[in-house]
């Protein structure tokens, strides 16, 4: 089964050549924006801002979360190699989908290749054909900044195309086509030099010597009268040409030499391809291109734009020019300088070089008038250096590298690069290493990518240094780097040096951004919120913001979206080398007595102002756990859990979404808190405990990629050895509801509880105390004693009373309903859902009673009032929504399931079944992921729906471990349900 995805015209999706049903504008650019994405995760963030922009609504993570749950439909509706899933931050578009536009460059290559082999009929050809897939305005309906931004895009290659096929037309003698064709485009861009050139040409070569001349006038009156400027150089030696009939003969600057500057190409060169095939589509545009690569330091910069520039310098057969303008140093090439060797490159003597920028500049520009030349301008410190460099008319490409985003020249594309891809990493080092050591130690070569970041200096390095040493071994390499890492002199080889990468661009920072520098790095955090970084620095957010986009610009921080930074692995540790030695590098920049000059003397100072990496610690968890105090306001007002006090005000969020959002984004950091503060002091882990119980309390807060039970039992331990009882506790009970809660395995957290109930002071700590029997109760439960849950949820509910909130005695009520449930007292059951229903007056209380709705649908339903118990479940699904935990609402689903599915409604148990599972936590595979998939494959099964069926018990298998044996145990204890007459029956092992 095949896919394909045509956006150059109406958005269209075909399956095996059939169109599938149209979608909604907002899911069509869902859909795009992964496709484009390539296989790459597309963050929920990257997508909202796409297809909503500045104008998103509160609703837009709900909305993606529909479309995704349609397209997958749409997608398992025709079976094949196409899929989407879920990460835990966005989602990933997976399989062979074929996408239009991803055959123009392709097809543009091709052609451009046929036509310097003199091949102009296969070229024009290949150029008609790729105009053809333009069935209409690119991504036409598609709304959001991104679709805009990808459609103008589109539409610049679409007129490009057209152009170079004209050329081509006019090369080939076919003058009266071109002339059509030309007309049409005149009309369009009435200014364009290059088209009325073509058109002069064309005219000239069909004999049309007058019409040619009159044409030249036309633009020259029109750029006169509307700009206010003569036409260009270009377009004079063109007219001069034709006034003299040597037009055949043109070739302005035959004979001056052709220079060709450019380094060699790197050897082993890996990675990146379709950046290469971007780069070299965008310059070869047939006007004055100019790419500006930007990154931090030993990020691959120059191998790229080297790679690049080999790679085209074909369409530029006026020779290249290659600069290096040792921007990253302290003493950057001078423009005036580089003019001067640019123009003795050009053949210009010595003595008609004048002095000055401008003009050295404006020779430059008329020398290199009509030719097309590549311009490499490597390593550059800034706009101001690079401007005066720039040629002046169409024809030449521009490609320059430095440090920082050359933000300031109009009309340049910049491009921001990133370390590697681990494939491509792993590829780099079989390069050097060789591909027969790493195949034999591929899980040790990919450890040492990651250990490197990925970044392309370090593992270049560290590659350099195995391919030396043939009796080594890739793991004992590993081992070294993974012990050493902090030890950034590990990573040199002969003249390369990361270290000296690094430090190139810390000795360029202003004090006050040095400091910046340093101190971040004390908050190893995923990555940092401007309000968290703002703390860290004791400054005000604009101040912070603008010393973090400072950074950012000088390749020292990453920015994953606005107002949020990170470092890369090895900058931090570099970073974090400050606060060992207190100090700046001893190679600072001194002067020539032997101390550091003023700059580096204010960075020291700097370092010992009392910006430790204690002090630094202790802001970041003020901030976290005062904006944890304003998230347990707002979801549970009215609790009364006395948290340590805090000085920092924390983030304003004034309701619901505002704290799901901010947990969502944070859980990571708030997850790698605790293991900063079992690191620090004894006041840190006083704050870490506390601040771990009031994320608890939230249930909004795990994350599959981080380990928060070793984190927080490692903190519990650091706690218990600061003899710290009450934050031992506080932080057991974190652990316990991550490992309850979240984790669904309860049978490891009982050890736990039983410690609880030892160690904590009911009288001093109720809430604790209380919160602590919920999990007495809810472990006997697991074990099937609901008569002991019973007792655990009763002093729970006797304990929140007196000394917790109102919404907490309506957990306990909640519980207590499911006990009286399982303990068969149905009358008791009702009674305390009815309790924990009432006085629902605030909207974060609504999640605890949708436990006891979902309890008293189950009892009624099974009373045999079906509709009433459904028009109970469909109200606990509101609750859920409104607490805005999709887990929840795949617990109702599942619930509901269950007690369908047991009556006999198998139609109704399968859809809630699949249902539980579009909302479930894509990440954990707990027993209700387990029962979810039991009970609709065997609904569908009794249904007759076996190729659903089928389809079904394919996903469990894969999924989860010895299902067959669960679906065996399954079978002999549900309900029978008599099979439909005629249905054939799908075997256990289908």
């Amino acid at each position: 089964m095949s896919w394909q995805l045509a956006v150059l015209g109406p958005v269209e999706l075909v399956s095996d050549g059939v169109p599938t049903p149209a979608m909604p504008p907002k899911q069509q650019a869902a859909l795009v924006m992964l496709a484009c994405a390539r296989g790459r995760t597309v963050s929920i963030e990257e997508l909202a801002d796409g297809i909503w922009g500045v104008d998103r609504p509160s609703s837009a993570v709900g909305a993606l979360r529909n479309y995704a749950w349609a397209l997958r439909k749409l997608l398992a509706a025709h079976p094949g190699t196409v899929r989407l899933s879920s990460e835990s931050r966005g989602y990933r578009l997976e399989g062979l989908l074929e996408l239009d536009v991803d055959r123009i460059d392709r097809c543009r290559a091709e052609a451009e290749k046929a036509r310097a082999a003199g091949h102009l009929e296969q070229a024009d050809a290949g150029l008609r054909a790729l105009l053809r897939q333009w069935r209409g305005d690119p991504l036409s309906g598609v709304p959001g900044p991104w679709a805009g931004a990808e459609r103008a895009r589109l539409r610049r290659l679409q007129r490009v195309l057209h152009e170079d096929l004209i050329e081509i037309t006019v090369q080939r003698g076919d003058h009266s086509r071109a002339i059509a064709d030309l007309e049409a485009l005149i009309t369009g861009d009435p200014h364009s030099e290059r088209l009325r050139g073509l058109m002069m040409t064309a005219l000239y070569r069909a004999g049309r010597r007058t019409e040619a001349l009159e044409e030249y006038q036309r633009i020259r009156r029109l750029l006169v009268a509307e700009q206010g400027i003569e036409p260009g150089p270009a377009l004079l030696e063109l007219h001069r040409q034709i006034l003299a009939d040597d037009l055949p003969g043109h070739s302005a600057g035959a004979t001056t030499p052709k220079p060709a500057q450019l380094p060699p190409d790197t050897a082993d060169f890996t990675g990146r391809q379709e950046l290469v095939r971007e780069l070299s589509a965008a310059l070869g545009d047939t006007r004055t291109p100019i790419v500006a690569l930007s990154g931090m330091g030993g990020v691959g910069k120059t191998a790229l734009a080297l790679h690049v520039a080999h790679r085209i310098r074909d369409r530029y057969p006026d020779g290249q020019l290659y600069v290096d303008l040792q921007g990253a140093g302290a003493d950057p090439a001078e423009p005036e300088h580089v003019l001067g060797a640019f123009l003795r490159a050009l053949s210009v003597p010595q003595r008609e070089v004048p002095a000055g920028v401008a003009e050295r500049a404006a020779l430059f520009r008329s020398v290199v008038s009509g030719r097309r030349m590549l311009v490499v301008l490597d390593n550059a410190c800034d706009a101001a250096q690079v401007m005066p460099l720039l040629p002046g008319e169409p024809g030449c490409a521009v490609l320059m590298t430095a440090r920082r985003p050359l933000t300031a020249l109009p009309g340049v594309r910049q491009v921001a690069l990133k370390v590697l891809e681990t494939d491509e990493a792993t590829a780099l080092f079989a390069r050097i290493v060789g591909a027969a050591r790493v195949a034999a130690e591929a899980e040790s070569t990919r450890r040492i990518v990651e250990l490197c970041g990925r970044l392309p200096m370090a593992v270049r390095i560290v590659a350099a240094r195995v391919a030396a040493r043939p009796q080594w071994t890739i793991v004992s390499e590993a081992d070294r780097l993974g012990a050493e890492r902090h030890d950034l002199d590990r990573f040199r080889a002969g003249e390369l040096a990361l270290t000296a990468a690094f430090r190139a661009g810390y000795e360029q920072l202003p004090a006050e951004a040095a400091r910046a520098f340093r101190l971040l790095a004390v908050a190893e955090l995923p990555d940092l919120p401007l309000a968290a970084t703002a703390a860290v620095l004791d400054t005000t957010e604009a101040l912070a913001e603008d010393l973090c986009e400072e950074l950012v610009d000088r390749g020292m921080l990453e920015t994953v979206g606005r107002g949020r930074y990170h470092y890369h692995d090895l900058m931090r540790l570099y970073a974090a080398g400050f606060e060992r030695t207190g100090s700046v590098p001893v190679t600072a920049p001194v002067r020539a007595t032997g101390q550091p000059d003023g700059e580096a003397a204010g960075r020291t100072a700097a370092c010992r102002r009392g910006d430790t990496a204690v002090d630094a610690t202790a802001r970041l968890l003020d901030y976290y756990l005062a904006t944890m105090k304003t998230v347990l306001r707002v979801r549970h007002p009215g609790l009364r859990l006395r948290l340590a006090p805090t000085g920092h005000p924390g983030t304003r969020l004034a309701d619901l979404d505002s704290t799901r959002d901010f947990l969502n984004v944070e859980r990571r950091n708030v997850i790698a808190l605790y293991r900063l503060a079992t690191a620090g002091t004894r006041e840190h882990r006083v704050l870490a405990a506390d601040l771990a119980l009031a994320v608890a309390e939230t249930m909004l807060a795990s994350d599959p990629t981080v380990d928060i039970e070793k984190a927080l039992e490692e903190l519990i331990r650091a706690c218990e050895l600061d003899g710290n009882r009450v934050a031992a506790s506080r932080a057991r009970l974190a652990l316990v509801f991550a490992l309850v809660s979240e984790f669904g395995e309860p049978e490891r957290a009982a050890g736990h509880v039983r410690r609880l109930a030892e160690d904590v002071d009911a009288e001093s700590e109720p809430w604790v105390a209380g919160t602590s029997h919920i999990f007495a109760g809810l472990l006997g439960m697991h074990r099937r004693d609901p008569t002991c849950a019973v007792g655990h949820f009763a002093t729970a509910l006797r304990l929140y009373r007196f000394g917790s909130s109102p919404e907490c005695v309506r957990v306990a009520y909640s519980a207590l309903s499911k006990a009286y449930s399982a303990a068969g007292r149905d009358r008791d059951s009702l009674a305390a859902a009815a309790r924990a229903v009432v006085a629902d007056s605030h909207p974060g209380a609504r999640r605890n009673v949708m436990w006891a709705l979902t309890e008293a649908a189950a009892i009624i339903s099974e009373q045999g009032e079906p509709e009433l118990g459904a028009h109970l479940f469909d109200a606990a699904l509101r609750a859920a929504r409104r607490a805005g935990s999709t887990r929840f609402e795949s617990a109702v689903h599942s619930r509901a399931a269950l007690v369908h599915f047991h009556a006999g409604r198998l139609p109704q148990a399968a859809e809630h079944a699949e249902r539980a599972e579009a909302t479930r936590d894509s990440h954990r595979l707990d027993v209700l992921h387990t029962y979810n998939l039991l009970v609709r494959y065997t609904a569908l099964r009794r249904m007759g729906r076996n190729v659903d069926a089928a389809e079904c018990y394919r996903t469990a298998s894969t999924q989860i471990p010895d299902f067959d044996q669960a679906l065996t145990r399954w079978s002999a204890v549900s309900t029978p349900t008599p099979v439909p007459a005629g249905a054939a029956v799908v075997p256990v092992a289908s």
